[in-house]
């Protein structure tokens, strides 16, 4: 085949030399972004890399069994690192310094009071320090988006009534998230010395990870609809 019918346009004839040269400037651009994106993945991977050695580092070492027994079930089930060691930072402050370089939060923290603010059981302190809480992990979720989506649902296939063949797929939070996350907060609540009940603890748990899932997919759909429309 010679080389200009392998440029060529429909017909045989050869590709015009401005037609070729922006040819050529458009396979640059997209060379470009490749390997802008392999850059910025190596990043990604690097600093998780970075973040499973400070959380390895914390199981290996902590005398909280029952904590690190969960923590080392959701790195079995290849659940982000940054995502895990933002879930167990507000039950241990002790992480902080090793992890502030990595977590960068706004300065600007506001008290969403998710509990409500004529709640009187819980101090405006609580709720600033799981408000801030909550933000890290939203922020992490937002660092990790597809591996936290991929591997944070557990699907089961749910026949439709009325149908035999027909199933839909129902995701659900993974329970180990959910049962790290309320061990967490209960731990939290009692240093604190505030009142809980794990069975509520558990119910909002599931509550804020489905509403960072909700946020993270629909940011990833919103960013995949930009792209589209880009190409």
């Amino acid at each position: 085949m010679a080389l200009e019918n392998f440029f060529g346009l429909e017909g045989g004839e050869p590709m015009s030399e401005a037609a070729f040269e922006a040819f050529k400037e458009r396979m640059q651009e997209a060379w470009a972004q490749i390997a802008a994106i392999k850059k910025e993945e190596k990043k990604q991977k690097q600093k998780e890399d970075d973040l499973l050695k400070i959380l390895l580092a914390f199981v290996k070492d902590s005398q909280k069994k029952e904590l690190t027994l969960l923590i080392s079930r959701a790195l079995e089930q290849n659940l982000p690192a940054g995502f895990i060691l933002a879930m167990i930072m507000l039950e241990n402050d002790e992480l902080k310094p090793f992890v502030g370089d990595f977590m960068k939060q706004e300065s600007n923290l506001r008290a969403l009071t998710f509990f409500g603010e004529e709640d009187a059981s819980m101090p405006l302190k609580a709720k600033i320090a799981i408000d801030a809480w909550m933000k890290g992990m939203m922020s992490q979720a937002e660092e990790y988006p597809q591996k936290l989506i991929k591997y944070g649902y557990d699907v089961e296939e749910i026949k439709q009534e009325d149908t035999e063949e027909q199933k839909i797929p129902q995701k659900t939070i993974k329970k180990i998230l959910i049962q790290l996350c309320a061990f967490v907060l209960r731990d939290y609540f009692e240093r604190m010395k505030i009142e809980n009940d794990f069975d509520r603890l558990q119910e909002f748990s599931e509550f804020i990870l489905k509403g960072i899932f909700t946020k993270t997919e629909e940011a990833l759909n919103s960013r995949a609809f930009i792209e589209d429309k880009k190409s």
